[in-house]
């Protein structure tokens, strides 16, 4: 191999789902693992726009809820949970239809987002998941800050990522799916990789350049 070769490990699960609220690490997570695994990442964010670019609001009301009330995101924290939670409920026919998908033409893939809701876990089955969830609105705060900067601190918003995230991550542990908080950052792809349970053995040999295996640029999640 050359020095622009790299060994990636195949994993043994062909859709790895990784959710959470917003502002708890997901994007980042889903892309260092998209890098050791040599897997795209799908982000639920696209298919929302996808759905809203091919229904119309009577079709889809919950999806298109943000877009018909722009008003609703500056009110109490919990009704905007509450908004949320619908809104995932509203989407989980298309996101099952993509990781069905996945698993029926053997392709793996990462996907990851806000409205990926919690499903029985299968250990050593073909979808797994692992939720992120930080419960300090604090550190919310300040990952959007560091994320957005120009918008000054967004409290309101870190207050409703908390709130929504501990519902999902009463989901999840109901579903048995595992848990895991963001911090420390440095190895959060490892420990994702192992509370899903990754067993794979057999790498495999990737011979494409660093800018090929770059990953299109979007907000952290």
């Amino acid at each position: 191999m050359d020095g622009t070769d790299e060994v990636k490990r195949l994993p043994d699960w062909r859709v790895l789902v990784v959710g959470g609220a917003s502002g708890m690490g997901k994007t980042g997570v889903g892309r260092a693992l998209a890098r050791r695994y040599d897997v795209p990442v799908v982000e639920v964010d696209d298919i929302v726009e996808a759905l809203l670019a091919v229904t119309l609001p009577e079709h889809l009301p919950d999806v298109h809820f943000w877009r018909t009330h722009p008003e609703a995101a500056h009110q109490a924290p919990e009704s905007v949970v509450e908004r949320q939670i619908a809104i995932a409920r509203a989407l989980e026919p298309a996101i099952e239809a993509v990781v069905a998908n996945h698993v029926g033409t053997d392709t793996p893939v990462i996907l990851e987002g806000d409205y990926v809701l919690p499903r029985p876990a299968t250990p050593d089955g073909p979808v797994r998941s692992v939720f992120l969830h930080e419960d300090d609105e604090e550190q919310v705060t300040a990952n959007y800050l560091r994320r957005e900067p120009e918008a000054g601190p967004q409290r309101h918003r870190a207050h409703v990522s908390v709130l929504y995230g501990r519902w999902l991550a009463a989901q999840a542990r109901a579903a048995g799916v595992p848990v895991v908080g963001p911090r420390p950052w440095e190895d959060l792809a490892d420990r994702v990789a192992e509370a899903a349970g990754d067993a794979s053995t057999n790498p495999v040999v990737s011979t494409r350049s660093d800018a090929a295996q770059s990953l299109p640029r979007s907000p952290a999640a």
